[in-house]
């Protein structure tokens, strides 16, 4: 004879399918381990091992500025830009590591891209950067001088 009910600290689940309807207006939302759309994704190391994708991106320009404001997810932790489209990395991360004065190893990062199109993507997205970071320092300066 096979015993109903609990078991173990278990109880019996039922489930009311009545009351699993859905709205046909709702957002669909992607369950875990499930890719959203799009043709680039970025996709970073946060402990050995265990890679997660962060950004999902359409557009090159949108996949190269997110891949270049990524933080890895630990010390020398790898960052790497995925083509789904064709299947392939386009861009990663590589650590080179440097001494200081005092004999600590501090980690620099260099942003390798594979695809020359996406190279030249990066140098206009960091020569941009650099514009905005110069003239926000002047009209700093200009505001100073002026007071």
């Amino acid at each position: 004879m096979r015993r109903v009910g609990r078991r173990r600290g278990m109880g019996i689940v039922k489930s009311n399918p009545m009351d699993l309807e859905l709205s046909s207006e709702a957002e669909p939302t992607s369950a875990p381990g499930t890719c959203r759309p799009g043709r680039f994704q970025v996709i970073v190391e946060y402990s050995p091992g265990v890679c997660v994708p962060t950004v999902i991106a359409e557009s090159p320009q949108e996949a190269v500025e997110a891949f270049m404001l990524q933080t890895p997810g630990f010390d020398e932790g790898e960052i790497t830009l995925f083509d789904r489209r064709e299947k392939r990395v386009v861009a990663s991360v590589k650590w080179k590591m440097s001494g200081t004065e005092i004999g600590l190893r501090v980690p620099h990062r260099q942003n390798v891209f594979y695809d020359w199109h996406l190279g030249l993507l990066a140098l206009e997205v960091r020569n941009r950067r650099l514009r905005a970071a110069n003239s926000e320092l002047m009209s700093e300066m200009n505001a100073h001088y002026k007071a």
